[in-house]
């Protein structure tokens, strides 16, 4: 018996036209590891220059991309549209101070390494609330 998937034309269009742009993307791997001090996060993403990452933290999200060239609109302008893939949205767990996240970018092994310490601060945190009575 003979399978046969039926994919959308639209679905086929939009995938050559991503593995098109600019000879096409690779898929970035994300590793997660917990160690005593906080968590590492390591980024892999082959075909994108390591000065051509972003990373944000909104609230509780950290978003990772990179600034995609599109089509200039002459030759001689030097203003380059460019539009945003994001590589990775990732929630900040409980527990993480946020305001010290760092990131490096280890050229030797070609991948970004960010860290993201525990606030030991807030693990023992303790108080005792009045209960107001009317």
């Amino acid at each position: 018996m003979e399978n046969k998937i039926k994919i959308p034309r639209e679905m086929l269009m939009h995938i050559d036209f991503t593995n098109t742009i600019n000879g096409g993307n690779s898929e970035p791997v994300v590793n997660l590891k917990k160690g005593t001090d906080g968590y590492e996060v390591t980024v892999k993403a082959p075909g994108i220059e390591s000065e051509d990452l972003q990373l944000e933290i909104v609230k509780d999200k950290m978003r990772l991309y990179h600034l995609l060239p599109i089509f200039a609109q002459s030759q001689e302008q030097e203003e380059q549209w460019k539009t945003i893939r994001f590589i990775s949205t990732l929630t900040i767990p409980d527990g993480v101070d946020s305001d010290n996240i760092t990131a490096r970018y280890d050229a030797g092994k070609r991948h970004l390494v960010l860290f993201l310490p525990f606030n030991h601060q807030q693990d023992d945190f303790r108080r005792k609330v009045d209960i107001e009575r009317w």
